[in-house]
């Protein structure tokens, strides 16, 4: 336990390809913004897509999951957890939000308006999007998107439908946070 104390108070950096350096840590989002990660999971016979919402201190705020059933593409699962970040924004009333996804794809699709596969799923985020005061979609890389990734392996072991935590993170305790605020 102290290590992993220890492994918070000081953030880690992982090396990557070239001099560029990924920190394993959550990031902030702007000032006045909440922040929602978000990430999708593949199993089986189902797949979940899940956002996890913090404000700019790091305080949980909410997370919700949905899990499809015979749903096993991976660019509709992480287009659909962007989706659930915006209807987890709606459910707690924020609206400024500043949306973060492992999946570069998904997150160009939806900034380049283009449609691919998941076009009916895509049109809906850029329609919700501009209901909001602020809304940033953008691509994170794993690294600082932990949190948001372990929920979503958790949520393969939930039943299909939707799943909510609102208030305290107090039954999300698999969910080891690694936030490190400046």
């Amino acid at each position: 336990y102290i290590a992993e104390l220890k492994a918070l108070q000081k953030p880690q950096v992982a090396g990557v390809r070239g001099s560029q350096t990924r920190v394993n840590r959550w990031i902030a989002p702007p000032l006045g913004m909440v922040k929602i990660n978000v990430d999708a999971a593949v199993g089986r016979a189902r797949g979940p897509a899940e956002a996890i919402c913090r404000d700019q201190d790091g305080v949980f705020l909410g997370a919700s999951a949905v899990v499809f059933s015979h749903l096993s593409d991976p660019g509709t699962l992480e287009m659909l957890a962007i989706r659930e970040a915006l209807a987890l924004a709606d459910d707690i009333y924020v609206r400024r939000v500043h949306v973060a996804s492992d999946c570069k794809v998904a997150v160009d699709d939806i900034q380049q308006q283009n449609k691919g596969s998941y076009g009916a799923i895509a049109h809906e985020i850029i329609q919700h999007r501009s209901e909001f005061e602020a809304c940033n979609i953008l691509h994170e890389f794993r690294s600082s998107n932990i949190e948001a990734h372990k929920l979503a392996k958790h949520a393969l072991s939930l039943g299909v439908g939707c799943h909510v935590w609102l208030g305290q993170p107090n039954d999300l305790d698999f969910v080891s946070v690694n936030i490190v605020t400046t």
